[in-house]
């Protein structure tokens, strides 16, 4: 048989490659050993920068800030949680019962520590073009079992895609709003939860009206 002419290139990465990722692995391991100890606010980018073994210009180089690190950190764990959830999705219930089990579950994980909320919800107005690219693709994974929810359910499958997904974003908003009262009035898990879901109820009352209008 003859050779292929072209035969597909083989990606190599460059020593420098190796060098950044040896250098964002060891600065991640630091930063989880320190603020698991520490906590956040009471570790300084220096001593990270340390215990990592390299000079606290490469946290900004590689992760912007300390909030930027501690992203990273984040979304390491939400990766797991969101493979869970999706597995865990509940076949039966209504949609707002299942729908309500997604919200808690997130609700729970991301109330754990509402200082740490508090410092990702600020951060979220600050970080660099790159890193909010690559949130907008892990939040469409974590909106996954909510989008298919509301594409089980019979009355809002007369939406378009489009309405469909105003309605995500709407929830998520509503979500994200939602969990402010837990940072800034000590809110408990389960209010926070009730006050989304009434919301998130009224929401898709008003979308199964919409439906109806456009299936008329």
């Amino acid at each position: 048989m003859p050779k292929d002419p072209h035969p597909p290139q083989r990606s190599r990465l460059t020593q420098k490659d190796r060098q950044s990722a040896a250098t964002k692995a060891r600065l991640t391991d630091a930063a989880r050993r320190l603020f698991r100890q520490y906590g956040y606010h009471n570790v300084s980018v220096t001593e990270i920068a340390r215990e990592a073994g390299v000079t606290h210009a490469m946290i900004n180089a590689h992760f912007h800030c300390k909030a930027g690190l501690l992203y990273e950190l984040i979304q390491e764990n939400n990766d797991a949680q969101i493979a869970a959830i999706k597995a865990g999705l509940p076949d039966e219930g209504s949609t707002m019962e299942r729908l309500r089990w997604v919200i808690e579950t997130y609700a729970r994980h991301d109330l754990e520590d509402t200082q740490l909320l508090a410092v990702m919800q600020a951060y979220y107005w600050q970080w660099p073009r790159e890193t909010e690219d690559r949130n907008r693709a892990h939040l469409s994974q974590a909106l996954e079992p909510i989008a298919q929810i509301l594409n089980e359910d019979v009355d809002l499958q007369k939406l378009s895609e489009a309405e469909t997904e105003t309605l995500i974003e709407a929830i998520y908003a509503i979500y994200t709003f939602g969990l402010r009262p837990a940072i800034y009035c000590d809110a408990t898990t389960e209010s926070c939860v009730d006050t989304i879901m009434h919301r998130v109820g009224r929401l898709l009352d008003g979308g199964r009206v919409e439906a109806r209008r456009g299936g008329a």
